[in-house]
């Protein structure tokens, strides 16, 4: 048996969890090595001072000594969303909700029907359509650039609103909610 094959073996021969055989074999191994033997004994050693060791007693407020310092340790913040995320989803739905209303509506509204009948059309025709539909949309061009320049003018209100909340409201939220918890 080599040396290397028999250091492996030698916690398990310590416990007596080897079988017979492989028993014998580190044992014969033993009386022929130094090195080995020197190494069971040190392994022996260590063995009988884990033995002797005791747990340490708690202290009788460790509990309460834990869940403090878990207090006393930050709290582990929320994602949060973007505002550039949440005004492009707000601009990109806002005008997914105009064209909706103009393709829906286009019976309802007698200025919108031969505005939705060319954009119909030129969804299934070639560019050729696509440009009788401009025509067409052509006559009410006033509306629907107000319609967009009021989009415009909503969203530029909102982000107006958002830059004012964020740099002037927030901060003065913020220091009246400390003021209120530290009293």
């Amino acid at each position: 048996m080599r040396c290397s094959s028999c250091e492996i073996d030698l916690d398990r021969y310590v416990e007596g969890t080897l079988t017979p055989r492989r028993m014998a074999a580190v044992s014969a191994h033993l009386q022929r090595c130094d090195g080995c033997t020197q190494l069971l004994g040190e392994l022996r050693v260590v063995d009988a001072l884990l033995a002797t060791t005791a747990s340490a007693p708690l202290a009788p407020n460790f509990t309460f000594a834990v869940m403090a310092e878990v207090r006393s340790l930050p709290v582990e913040s929320r994602r949060r969303t973007s505002v550039w995320a949440v005004l492009s989803f707000y601009v990109i739905a806002a005008w997914f909700a105009l064209t909706g209303v103009a393709l829906v509506s286009g019976g309802r509204i007698p200025w919108l029907a031969p505005i939705v009948g060319n954009v119909r059309a030129a969804l299934g025709d070639t560019f050729a359509t696509v440009a009788g539909a401009a025509h067409g949309i052509a006559p009410a061009t006033p509306l629907v650039v107000g319609g967009v320049i009021a989009i415009l003018a909503m969203d530029l209100m909102l982000a107006v609103a958002i830059f004012f909340s964020y740099r002037t409201i927030r901060p003065r939220l913020a220091a009246r909610l400390a003021r209120s918890e530290s009293v």
